[in-house]
């Protein structure tokens, strides 16, 4: 039985992740699992903290035990070691979780899907992933982490057009985006950037054809 978990303290907890103070996070959360040792919302935290400090075998080792005790059939465990081992350039390991993971959820949670998608093309599937990336904005289009991924795709593919088309929906909704681990300034620079590579390619295609 789960040891119960005030919302005050979940609450410091989240707080100190976002001031970068992960030390002090782990010790909050150290103290529930002290009382019980099992609680999956403590080893996810300790998951989410250690990634964060880019502790990834630290990470590892609290998903793995969790896992673990699951069967290895949860599919947000599944998803996070996914995750973990694409970090760590375990391609096929990564793509084992995320399959598996995206079997269990009938491909219907769009950020499995999406990190699925993200595996396909480190295996060279550029096509798939494609497919898989549109098919996750179609499940939720104001998720910040999908849009960032179409205009990166349509870019490597020099579909300038449609990369311009997306850049101009992140800012059509950009108040009503949503983000998980990276604040929207994150998007707002690097969608940014992704601006003035397409204003270069456009110059030099404009000085090609003259």
């Amino acid at each position: 039985m789960q040891a119960y978990i005030p919302e005050s303290l979940i609450d410091e907890i989240e707080q100190l992740k976002e001031l970068g103070k992960f030390d002090e996070a782990i010790k909050k959360v150290n103290s529930i699992l002290f009382r019980d040792p099992s609680n999956e919302d403590a080893l996810l935290q300790i998951t989410d903290i250690q990634y964060r400090k880019w502790e990834i075998g630290k990470a590892a080792k609290a998903i793995d035990f969790l896992n673990n005790k699951k069967n290895n059939n949860d599919p947000l465990g599944l998803y996070i070691k996914g995750v973990l081992e694409m970090e760590k350039n375990h391609r096929l390991e990564a793509k084992k979780y995320l399959q598996k993971a995206l079997e269990l959820t009938k491909a219907e949670n769009h950020e499995i899907l999406r990190c699925y998608g993200l595996c396909e093309y480190r295996y060279g599937n550029r096509e798939k992933w494609l497919g898989l990336i549109r098919d996750a904005f179609a499940m939720n289009n104001k998720e910040a982490e999908i849009i960032y991924n179409l205009i990166e795709i349509y870019i490597l593919e020099h579909n300038y057009r449609k990369a311009k088309d997306m850049i101009k929906y992140f800012y059509k909704h950009h108040d009503k985006l949503q983000t998980i681990d990276k604040q929207i300034d994150f998007y707002d620079h690097k969608i940014g950037l992704f601006e003035k590579f397409i204003t270069i390619q456009n110059v030099f295609k404009k000085v090609k054809e003259e």
